[in-house]
């Protein structure tokens, strides 16, 4: 790089600027989607079956390069994983403990209440600090007119809630985990399809099933997280969106509800502080450049 007030050293002879002929890419015939579609199922297996990829990230795993992060986002159909999973522990432990159904019923309930918000709403920081204050004050005026004036107010709900005993029964908690089961297999898919980004120092590349690859240059972009559903957030376990933002601040682009994007985004913040030097260009997709020499001036 010039320092604009030192200088310019022109060379005593012309040198014939380098020509770069980029290679020309054609729409991707469906044989060549199939096999860019297996290429891509054994790391979408090793993601799955690693915990969704949190146990390669706690053990310090790498990518299959240093300098990338592979992330996937899902569909709002995964966060019925809870309900899906609490069916079925609760019907087990029911069937071996019969005891146990009460207090399996109300965690179920619990469950299935705290999914069916984080799916309808979207519970942000300034929403959530409202929405407790207003349960937190509703509780303390009920507690003060029970002890002073005497009525019954919240205590009579809850003692009507427990003499309904929602008993957890087996049998409805497998149908519905299995009936369940369907859509969020599908949110997998989906994820496979449409999920998968690539972020390295140049580039942001993308992956959609019968479309192909689309790879976008990282120059003038700043990237920041963003969790703006606290439900989606727990839920996710640590789930949230990055954002990518241009010089005028402006969000250009948005990856929603990538898991455990809270334990990634300490990887993720040293990949976006990068710039590389070169690109390593795919060998399916090189890019050729005519390489120039300089020669010595003979002496007249």
């Amino acid at each position: 790089m010039t320092n604009a007030n030192s200088p310019v050293e022109f060379p005593a002879t012309p040198v014939a600027p380098a020509v770069v002929q980029p290679s020309t890419t054609s729409a991707p015939s469906s044989g060549g989607r199939a096999v860019s579609a297996i290429t891509r199922i054994g790391p979408f297996l090793a993601w799955l079956f690693t915990g969704f990829g949190l146990i390669p990230m706690l053990l310090h795993g790498k990518s299959r390069r240093a300098d990338e992060i592979v992330t996937y986002s899902v569909h709002r159909s995964f966060f019925l994983w809870a309900i899906i999973l609490t069916g079925f522990i609760g019907a087990l432990c029911v069937h071996e403990f019969p005891g146990s159904a009460l207090i399996w019923g109300w965690i179920y309930l619990f469950v299935v209440l705290y999914t069916f918000v984080t799916l309808l709403y979207d519970v942000s920081t300034p929403r959530a600090l409202i929405w407790g204050g207003i349960v937190l004050l509703i509780w303390i005026s009920s507690r003060y007119l029970e002890k002073v004036r005497g009525m019954i107010l919240l205590t009579g709900v809850f003692h009507f809630l427990r003499s309904l005993h929602p008993t957890l029964n087996p049998g409805f908690a497998i149908v519905m985990s299995l009936m369940l089961l369907v859509p969020w297999i599908a949110s997998l898919f989906h994820s496979f399809c449409y999920g998968r980004t690539i972020f390295s120092p140049n580039t942001i590349e993308e992956w959609h099933l019968g479309m192909g690859s689309e790879i976008t240059d990282r120059s003038g972009m700043k990237f920041r997280s963003h969790y703006r559903d606290w439900f989606e957030t727990i839920l996710g376990l640590g789930a949230g969106d990055i954002e990518a933002v241009d010089p005028n601040h402006n969000v250009v682009k948005r990856w929603e509800n990538i898991v455990f994007l809270v334990f990634s985004w300490k990887k993720l913040d040293q990949v976006f502080h990068q710039r590389a030097a070169t690109v390593d260009n795919a060998p399916e997709d090189p890019v050729e450049v005519e390489e120039v020499k300089n020669h010595p001036v003979k002496a007249q």
